[in-house]
């Protein structure tokens, strides 16, 4: 199923960044002249697209001088069983603050959850129990085709972002650095369907020591009402030095509320025994 997976996002990705180039349409021009300090008028606002609640990430940026809210109320986590100990951890309001910079770029600050976490005894230690804030993160995406387009179904981005070791113990204990490849090419007026290819600098606290990481995903959403949708999402995680994939299925629904707000509510199902399995809750707001 892994390399099922990696076929399908790479089979998705590449030719839409073969064709990507800056958009040429009617409404990115007349956009073209706003910036932070000049926004965007409200009429003119695309829909609202967040990163949030998969693991998939939108090619779409925050409109030019707007911000966008966008929070993790809840995650809960718990390892697979056969994973010794087992871990659970519990997150709260991790939250992304978007601001954009002009009618193709976004710059975005992460503070992650406050969290606790907690491992089950085993023979040969004894439970244990942690909390505290975790680490600050700086992305930048920039839209490389379809942000307001209306002549093509593809958009495509790509986002930079650096990881700042501010949340110590919880945090990851180093500098991380990534680059992230989303899509989306709308299937119907109703059908989407998005793929992401990263690549990421992880550091490893306990080694001391950086190592690559990749994680394709590829998400089939569906809008059942105009206040309702519905998405699946198959998430496939690589470490590239214990050479062993991950997998996972992410489900759940999203509530609109208006035009610049919206709920979601999921779980991911662990599809290999490593695998965790989450329950989480959000919301998204735009102003």
């Amino acid at each position: 199923m892994m390399r099922l997976l990696l076929l399908s996002v790479l089979a998705t990705l590449l030719p839409l960044l073969a064709t990507a180039q800056a958009p040429t349409d009617p409404l990115t021009a007349a956009k073209s002249r706003y910036s932070l300090f000049r926004p965007v008028p409200r009429e003119l606002l695309r829909d609202l697209a967040p990163d949030r609640p998969g693991v998939t990430e939108s090619p779409f940026t925050v409109d030019a001088g707007h911000f966008q809210f966008e929070t993790a109320l809840v995650n809960l986590i718990s390892s697979h069983p056969s994973r010794q100990p087992k871990q659970y951890t519990f997150r709260a309001n991790a939250f992304v603050l978007k601001m954009g910079l002009d009618n193709r770029t976004d710059v975005q600050l992460f503070i992650d959850a406050y969290e606790w976490d907690r491992t089950s005894a085993t023979a040969d230690a004894p439970r244990t129990r942690s909390q505290g804030f975790g680490d600050i993160t700086v992305r930048f995406k920039r839209n490389l085709l379809g942000n307001d387009s209306t002549e093509s179904p593809l958009a495509v981005a790509a986002i930079g972002f650096v990881r700042l070791p501010t949340g110590g113990r919880q945090g990851a204990g180093g500098y991380e650095y990534g680059l992230l490849l989303p899509a989306t090419y709308t299937l119907a007026d109703t059908w989407n369907i998005s793929a992401q290819l990263p690549l990421s600098l992880n550091f490893d606290r306990d080694e001391t020591q950086h190592y690559l990481q990749t994680s394709p995903s590829l998400n089939l959403d569906h809008a059942f009402r105009p206040w309702l949708m519905g998405f699946a999402e198959l998430v496939a995680q690589h470490d590239f030095r214990a050479r062993r994939w991950d997998e996972a299925l992410n489900a759940g629904a999203v509530f609109s509320v208006g035009k610049n707000m919206q709920f979601d509510i999921g779980r991911q199902f662990a599809l290999t025994r490593q695998a965790d399995r989450e329950y989480f809750v959000g919301f998204v707001i735009q102003r």
